[in-house]
């Protein structure tokens, strides 16, 4: 009985020793896939620290090259500069850049620019373009009271004032069409920047036409009215201009008065009697030929009298021919 086979305790020992070799196998197989996951951490960390680094050199680069312009540029503008300046002192002095010497001076030049530029300025402005300051007591009282120049107390500012404020061609039209009497064209011209080219295409145009002021010699501009375009017939057209008008008749302008009209001012003065005469013997005494005194060695303190033939020949009047 006592060599009788166990039957019963076999199988429950083998079922514990696989149970065991199944867990060490499961635990290797976490193992390999944590290390695995934490040796690709560690390369995805290195490649990201790789990138950055790469990054860094690279910014670093771009704002050393950047800053390398940067100076090049500056120090390009600082040798422009200094060559400007060098021409500019070595130039010849012209109306722009000479030095005003009185207030007259100064004020003219403030007037010039402020044409030119066409813009209000501040003082600092004037100063700036001009090199010398305008807020000084006498030019300031000087500006303020020219009528060419206007100062806006709000914005503190200089402007240029023309006479008239237009801005084109159309409100230059209109500005001689409420003027039948005439609008000079010095004061239309000077309105804008372009003005004497569109003054002139108005002319030219026919929509407008200028006559002479005989006293002071200045263009009027007149507007063409239609109602001063009559058929005029040619008999008394010719008739009209038939007439002959003496070039000064005193008795002429006394007769023009006589009926209440004022007779037009000549610039020629009245020729006086004789004067044809007179400039006819001028001419006839001009062309005659001076005759030259004879040299008198008597009355003359020479020290080579010893030589008289020499200044009693022909002198010449020229020594190159």
């Amino acid at each position: 009985r006592d060599s009788a086979p166990r039957e019963g305790p076999g199988p429950a020992s083998g079922s514990v020793a696989s149970g065991g070799m199944s867990k060490r196998k499961g635990g290797s197989h976490l193992e390999n896939a944590l290390a695995k996951f934490q040796k690709v951490q560690q390369q995805s960390a290195k490649i990201s620290i790789d990138a950055s680094k790469d990054r860094a050199r690279l910014d670093a680069r771009s704002n050393a090259q950047a800053e390398r312009l940067k100076a090049a540029a500056e120090l390009e503008a600082k040798e422009r500069k200094e060559r400007e300046r060098a021409a500019a002192a070595l130039a010849p002095p012209t109306a722009e850049n000479l030095a005003a010497t009185n207030w007259l001076m100064k004020q003219k030049r403030v007037m010039d620019l402020l044409h030119r530029t066409r813009k209000p300025m501040s003082t600092a402005e004037l100063h700036n373009e001009l090199g010398w300051p305008v807020d000084v007591p006498e030019l300031w009282e000087m500006l303020l009271h020219n009528d060419k120049v206007l100062f806006d107390e709000k914005t503190r500012r200089f402007s240029y004032k023309a006479k008239h404020s237009l801005t084109d061609r159309r409100e230059m039209l209109a500005l001689i069409h409420k003027h039948p009497d005439g609008v000079l064209e010095e004061d239309v011209v000077d309105a804008y920047q372009g003005a004497v080219e569109d003054a002139a295409a108005l002319i030219e145009s026919g929509d407008v036409i200028f006559l002479v002021n005989a006293e002071s010699r200045e263009r009027v501009l007149y507007p063409v009215d239609e109602t001063y375009e009559v058929h005029v017939d040619e008999d008394v057209s010719s008739a009209f201009h038939g007439v002959t008008i003496p070039a000064h008749d005193p008795e002429w302008d006394q007769a023009l008065r006589q009926i209440g009209v004022e007779p037009a001012p000549r610039r020629a003065h009245a020729a006086r009697a004789g004067d044809d005469d007179d400039d006819e013997d001028a001419a006839d005494a001009r062309k005659k030929k001076k005759k030259r005194r004879a040299v008198n060695f008597e009355r003359m303190k020479v020290t080579n009298a010893h030589l008289p033939e020499l200044f009693k020949a022909p002198q010449v009047e020229r020594l190159d021919g």
